[in-house]
Formats: C-alpha cells, sequence, structure tokens
C-alpha cells in the first residue's frame, strides 16, 4: 500500500469511525462523572444508569455509535439525522481531529505492525484531551484501556518486528516521565493532578519504546522522555500566557492536552 494510500485509509478510518466511538466515549463519561453528580450530589452507581447512550438534545433520537440512525457528524452535515438541528461543534470537531491525527501517524510510521499501538495511542490521546478541556479532568479508565491497548500492540510489534528488547524501552521511559511528573505532583498537588501524572507514564511508554536504540538502551528512553516533557512545559508556558492574556489573570487551565502534544510529536519524530 502505498503511504498517500495508507494516510488516506487511516484518515477515513479516524473520521468515520473512531472519531464517533471517542465522541460517544466522551459523552458517557462527562454525563456520567460530571453532570449526573452534579445533579445528584454523588456518583451513581452503574447499574442505575443501564447503558446510557449519546442522543440529540431536541429530538432524543440515539446518536451513538453502532446503532441507527447514528452517523459520523461529518458525513451527517454536522446535524441530527431526526430533526434536523445542528450539533454541537465539538463533535465535529472531535472527528477531524481524530482523522487527522491518524493520518499523520499513518504517513510518519508507514504500514508496519508498530503503527497499531500508536493508532491506539493517538486515540486515547484524543479522548483525554477532549475530556481535559472541558472539565480539565483526565479520566483514569481512557488512561488504563490506552495502555491496554498500546501495551499490547507494542508486545505484538517486537514478537513481529522485534527485538524484544525493545520493550524496555517502554518500561524506562514510563518510569523516567511518570516518575518526573510524580514528583511535581508531590511538590505541588494542587499545580499538577495525579491525572496528569498517569497520562505521562502512558506517554513516557510511548515515547521510550519509540525512542529505544540497540546502542542506547536506556540513555535514549530517557532522552525521549526528558524531550517530551521540555515540549509539553514548553506548550504549557504558552498557553497559559495566552490565557492569562485574554482573561486578564492567572487561573488553573488543563495541562493535559500539552503532555499529549509533546509527547506524541516526539514518539513520531524518533521512532
Amino acid at each position: 500500500m502505498s503511504p498517500a494510500l495508507l494516510a488516506t485509509a487511516a484518515t477515513a478510518l479516524g473520521v468515520a469511525v473512531v472519531g464517533p466511538l471517542l465522541n460517544h466515549a466522551v459523552l458517557r463519561w462527562v454525563g456520567w462523572r460530571v453532570v449526573l453528580p452534579a445533579w445528584l450530589g454523588r456518583v451513581p452507581a452503574a447499574r442505575e444508569l443501564g447503558r446510557p447512550r449519546a442522543a440529540c438534545t431536541r429530538c432524543g433520537i440515539v446518536l451513538a455509535p453502532g446503532r441507527a440512525p447514528a452517523l459520523p457528524a461529518l458525513v451527517a452535515g454536522g446535524r441530527c439525522r431526526g430533526c434536523r438541528a445542528p450539533l454541537r461543534r465539538r463533535y465535529l470537531a472531535l472527528e477531524l481531529v481524530t482523522g487527522v491525527c491518524f493520518g499523520v501517524t499513518a504517513a510518519v510510521v508507514g504500514w508496519s505492525v508498530s503503527l497499531l499501538p500508536l493508532l491506539a495511542l493517538v486515540a486515547g490521546l484524543v479522548a483525554m484531551c477532549a475530556v481535559d478541556l472541558a472539565v480539565m479532568r483526565i479520566p483514569t479508565r481512557f488512561v488504563y484501556a490506552t495502555g491496554a491497548s498500546v501495551a499490547a500492540g507494542f508486545v505484538l510489534a517486537a514478537a513481529v518486528d522485534g527485538p524484544a528488547r525493545r520493550l524496555a524501552g517502554a518500561v524506562v521511559g514510563a518510569a523516567a516521565y511518570g516518575g518526573m511528573m510524580l514528583a511535581l505532583h508531590l511538590v505541588s498537588p494542587r499545580a499538577l493532578g495525579f491525572g496528569d501524572v498517569r497520562l505521562a507514564t502512558l506517554v513516557g511508554a510511548a515515547v521510550g519504546w519509540c525512542a529505544w536504540r540497540l546502542d542506547h538502551p536506556v540513555l535514549a528512553p530517557v532522552e525521549g522522555s526528558l524531550r517530551a516533557g521540555l515540549l509539553a512545559g514548553l506548550l504549557g508556558s504558552v498557553a497559559g500566557l495566552a490565557l492569562v492574556a485574554v482573561r486578564g489573570r492567572d487561573r488553573p487551565f488543563p495541562f493535559g492536552p500539552a503532555l499529549a502534544v509533546g509527547g506524541a510529536v516526539v514518539a513520531l519524530t524518533t521512532v
């Protein structure tokens, strides 16, 4: 498969399949962990929720993937298929961002087994950034689900393409980046939440795996983690200064997107 065709196919996969799934996961988590607790004064038990699905706020038609007449927001023209009411722009934005990220990842990595764990990583990072931007929280279950998928992909890639020792790079990267963020969290828990520590550990594993080199099996993953941390700090500083200029005062802002973007850039430039 040519690189252009692979990137196009990955973009279509992100927009038409993965993006809508991420939209549903984000909406369901925010509703369960943020909206309902605000109404009820507590987090409801799973049995109280049944199987909640995303639906149009005007006509109630199901928008969740896997249930007709659900369609990607882009395919549906950004409107509900039932009443044609405009959907929120964030649905379309998340699908487009997922598609672009999938296309870029496929273009950089190419056709190989290594592409699978990196696409899983990108999907998880997009979902976590969407939640963090909306409610300034990083869902723990998103981190664990993404981590499990990425780890399985790394094991598969090591078994098919080798070497198996490359998996040690993921362990070193996770320890280096996660440990660095944990130290910052312990120094100032209000400035850096533990969700950011979990996310940094996941990102560090991916960066360490991508940056691993046979001649520098420990140093290369550590250097990759440091570069990811520096880039995330730079992006966070720029975002913080921009928000101060807009708001006129210093207020908390989500750091997860900076961690995700910094880690993804370093991973894709070192793989």
